[in-house]
């Protein structure tokens, strides 16, 4: 029973492999062109066995009736004339037969002796035996026959021609049709091209079929797909920019405008205010360079072996003041163990600021933010938990999104430019990683950072080395 199972595992990978062999493109050609070779000679080779061999059947019986026939005494031919025996005249039959003088179309007779016999003119031929016996008679074939030979040649070459011609043109045809319905899908696949290369992203093409073809038509499909989320995608962003950009320009035009027509008095306070919002703006830009160098993956970063214990460290001990002016518990709880990563320690560092700043912003006073380390056999988990509102389940797939906020009731005025957690999203796959959100039973959000976990080196001189910290 086992052995069967195992002839069935291992022969069901071949099936699958010749069945898709059997669908390719590469197949289809080559057996178009195979069979059409052999479809071709084939029929050329029946017809020409056909038709030659009733033509010699034919030329064999045509040729029977023309040659002629010499007929002699029995005594003569077979030697039983003697030393004085007479000449004795031998009709040459037909009668009709026309026997020309010179070799051309002529009778040639010799006697046994290879002496050549004369034609009298009464149209007899006279063999002498008075010596030699007449052994043979030799006769040379007729003109008339040797030009049915040559016609015999010629009707065969004919039918060999006309043979071969119908034979090719019907091959021509077969062919014609074959490709037209191999290369019909490309058509398609050229129109859908020319489409969207001018400007109509929604073209697609129809899948018929599951050869080369096929898998072309679904990549084709999927491009045009992407192409139009990316479209769709800049020009959200474009408008998102001009929204967010004008928010914070026409606050600053509004009190320039009022400050400069004295309505507004030019205090510290709102002087403050337009430099609050000018570093807004700045941010914003420097956010949309950094998303375009990794677009355009031109972000470089300088990799060197981190504690991914550290790194947390120090970013909750850079964002602890802004936690208590928030009233928020900003705690970090590290894994009892080295947490070995390797990445640019300013990327991953604007990352843990950017989820940080995040969870502060929307967490009520009096509640907790927690960042916290895990290690496990391939990654190191760096996980930002909030105990804010969150947001809806569907929010989740586009919560990395450029300027996505699930709450069309937020602005501005929480001091977000909806960039941060997509700029999080480019730097961590830059490092190799992965990031995710979920939502916990208890409430708020929890984004969760995956990092491969750097492979520690063996011990040596002059190589500082990842000690536990208790």
């Amino acid at each position: 029973m086992r052995q069967s199972t195992a002839w069935g595992t291992g022969w069901t990978p071949r099936l699958l492999e010749l069945r898709v062999m059997l669908r390719s493109l590469w197949f289809r050609l080559t057996g178009t062109v195979v069979a059409l070779v052999v479809f071709t000679l084939g029929l050329a080779l029946v017809a020409t066995l056909f038709i030659g061999g009733r033509q010699l059947a034919q030329f064999i019986q045509n040729t029977s009736d023309e040659i002629i026939q010499i007929t002699a005494p029995t005594e003569l031919l077979d030697g039983g004339g003697g030393p004085n025996a007479p000449d004795t005249p031998v009709v040459v039959a037909p009668a009709d037969t026309q026997i020309a003088e010179g070799p051309p179309g002529g009778v040639a007779l010799t006697d046994g002796a290879g002496n050549g016999v004369v034609i009298n003119e009464d149209g007899s031929i006279t063999l002498n035996a008075d010596e030699s016996p007449v052994s043979q008679i030799n006769v040379q074939i007729p003109a008339i026959v040797q030009s049915q030979a040559n016609q015999l040649a010629q009707d065969i070459g004919s039918t060999v021609l006309v043979t071969v011609s119908v034979a090719a043109l019907l091959a021509v045809l077969a062919a014609t049709w074959l490709f037209w319905q191999i290369t019909r899908p490309l058509a398609r696949l050229r129109d859908a091209a020319e489409q969207v290369a001018g400007g109509n992203l929604e073209a697609r093409v129809k899948i018929r079929t599951k050869d080369e073809v096929g898998r072309v038509g679904l990549a084709f499909n999927h491009m045009a797909g992407e192409l139009q989320r990316q479209e769709g995608l800049r020009k959200q962003m474009v408008a998102d920019i001009a929204h967010e950009l004008r928010t914070p320009l026409t606050v600053m035009q509004a009190n320039l405008e009022a400050m400069a027509d004295e309505l507004l008095p030019a205090s510290p306070e709102e002087l403050a205010g337009l430099h609050h919002e000018v570093l807004s703006l700045s941010r914003m830009v420097e956010d949309l360079r950094l998303l375009s160098l990794a677009d355009a993956g031109q972000l470089q970063i300088e990799p060197a072996r981190l504690d991914a214990n550290e790194l947390v460290e120090t970013a909750v001990r850079r964002q602890s003041a802004r936690a208590q002016a928030a009233g928020v518990r900003l705690e970090a709880s590290l894994a009892g163990r080295p947490a070995p990563v390797e990445g640019d320690a300013e990327k991953l560092q604007q990352v843990l600021a950017n989820l940080i700043a995040n969870s502060l912003r929307f967490t009520p006073a009096g509640r907790r933010v927690l960042v916290s380390t895990q290690v496990n056999r391939q990654n190191v988990i760096l996980s930002v938990a909030d105990e804010g509102p969150g947001v809806d389940a569907a929010d989740l797939p586009n919560l990395f999104a450029r300027f996505y906020k699930g709450d069309p009731a937020r602005s501005r005025a929480d001091g977000g430019s909806g960039l941060g957690l997509a700029i999080v999203r480019q730097l961590v796959e830059l490092h190799g990683g992965q990031v995710s959100a979920a939502l916990p039973p208890a409430g708020g959000l929890t984004i969760r950072i995956q990092l491969p976990l750097a492979v520690t080196a063996p011990k040596r001189a002059g190589l500082p080395q990842f000690v536990s910290r208790r």
